[in-house]
């Protein structure tokens, strides 16, 4: 086995352990972050906001890898097949973390959420507006994956356009935890979605200026024909 393929290979158990650390760990260092020791809300609650920041990280790290992937001008600066591997897998870490979040706020008794309500825009008696952003951008989220494993299956035309579809679902996503977390207010949630989305529009300035798709072959065609007949 090469050292390439090793690396592919460790990508995923390391990517899951790092997701399962990041949830256990978070619902401790949450509360440090944000400055809030006052409050006496349950662990569940704690839990279902790390596992809801979990999810949005790992999109946005998706997101960038994404960003990554595409970028024809970092030919021979990275290598792909990684960059690959860990966009798919940064992909099934906002999955996994989706899913925790779903199920640790329906099963929390101080919050009115069913399985339909969490599965169905608009039918949450909970935050209806806020928590319909959530299950559009939960779905999302799964078809983005799907088709990510789904790709020789589905075309490449199909693919592109439900990757293009991503960045609404990034920032339904975002638009979501803004306006359904009870600690948006604080510094510390502010200067997470406000970084992360500078960041990421950054990079997709960046990846459109510096690293534009190599132009096709045909559009030269007509420029070579008209260089010959006007010789």
């Amino acid at each position: 086995m090469s050292a390439q393929q090793a690396t592919v290979r460790a990508v995923r158990p390391a990517t899951i352990l790092a997701l399962a650390f990041a949830a256990v760990v978070g619902t401790r260092l949450i509360p440090a972050f944000f400055g809030i020791w006052e409050t006496e809300a349950p662990l569940q609650w704690w839990a279902s906001r790390a596992s809801g920041f979990l999810a949005y990280v790992a999109l946005w790290i998706a997101m960038i890898l994404g960003l990554m992937i595409s970028a024809r001008g970092l030919d021979g600066v990275i290598n792909r097949k990684t960059v690959l591997e860990l966009h798919q897998q940064w992909t099934l870490s906002a999955v996994l973390a989706i899913g925790l979040h779903v199920a640790v706020i329906v099963t929390d008794e101080y919050v009115e959420m069913s399985w339909r309500g969490a599965a169905i825009p608009g039918e949450s008696a909970y935050l209806p507006g806020p928590v319909a952003l959530g299950t559009i951008g939960m779905w999302g989220v799964a078809v983005l994956a799907l088709s990510s494993w789904l790709q020789r299956r589905v075309g490449y035309t199909t693919w592109r356009v439900v990757h293009a579809s991503a960045f609404g679902t990034f920032v339904i996503s975002l638009v979501h935890g803004w306006v359904a977390g009870t600690d948006s207010a604080t510094v510390g949630a502010q200067a997470l979605y406000l970084g992360t989305a500078a960041l990421l529009f950054g990079a997709i300035v960046f990846r459109i200026l510096y690293f534009p798709s190599k132009p096709k072959r045909a559009a030269a065609k007509p420029a070579t024909a008209a260089a010959g007949a006007a010789d």
